[in-house]
């Protein structure tokens, strides 16, 4: 009789024994020290602690754009040596190309990828329906809002298929209404894709809102000081 195998779920992020630190005018600065953060395939995590914590930092050695002093990062049991589209990286500030259009601006990483335009756009005009982008594709950044440019951010992150979702202070430039919306979408946006995602913020309530649980890092040097799930009925309603 022959079994049947199926496939591991994929975006397991594990980050062990890691330590940064670096050289500045004043001499070695430890950023982050001895810590130690997991993210489920599928699950949503959050960091949050005082500004200067190593949040943003810790986030970047997972996207690979920092090296550690000590310790190791691995995506699905496989260290991470540099940036890859594997893990999708969306920053505060928008980060647009202002001479391409929304869909083109969307289609950038699957066209440098070699994918057909017909298929490209396809899958662009998937995900910006997702995103309540679709009626948008044809404008360029200029003509659009601060949560929009973000949402616009956040679909060409997710546009290569990436195994997770890392997000520093996505929404921090945002007023608060703006906000709530973009939390809300990214929620949807979240259920419907099944990714795993790592987000940086400074907001309490932002965390509890989105995530399945939220590690808090303490003052500089930083390290997790507590990991705590959300139950269900502390999220929004929605969840």
């Amino acid at each position: 009789m022959n079994e049947v195998r199926t496939k591991p779920p994929l975006g397991r992020i594990e980050v062990s024994n890691f330590s940064l630190s670096y050289e500045s005018i004043d001499g070695a600065v430890q950023a982050v020290t001895d810590t130690r953060i997991h993210v489920d395939p599928g699950e949503f995590v959050s960091i949050v602690g005082p500004s200067g914590c190593g949040k943003s930092t810790l986030l970047n050695a997972v996207a690979g754009f920092l090296k550690p002093t000590t310790g190791v990062v691995t995506v699905d049991g496989e260290p991470v040596n540099g940036p890859s589209a594997e893990r999708g990286m969306v920053f505060q500030q928008y980060s647009l190309f202002p001479w391409k259009t929304v869909r083109e601006n969307v289609e950038f990483g699957l066209k440098m990828r070699g994918m057909p335009r017909s298929q490209r756009e396809r899958a662009a005009r998937t995900l910006l329906g997702l995103a309540g982008l679709e009626a948008f594709e044809k404008h360029y950044p200029e003509r659009l809002s601060g949560g929009m440019k973000q949402r616009v951010g956040i679909v060409r992150a997710l546009a290569t298929g990436p195994k997770v979702l890392l997000l520093d202070e996505p929404f921090g430039a945002l007023d608060a209404q703006t906000r709530v919306i973009m939390q809300q979408i990214l929620t949807n946006m979240w259920q419907r894709l099944k990714i795993s995602v790592l987000f940086v913020t400074h907001d309490i309530d932002e965390a509890i809102f989105l995530s399945d649980r939220v590690y808090c890092m303490t003052a500089r040097p930083g390290s997790i000081k507590a990991e705590i799930p959300i139950p269900l009925d502390a999220r929004g309603s929605s969840r």
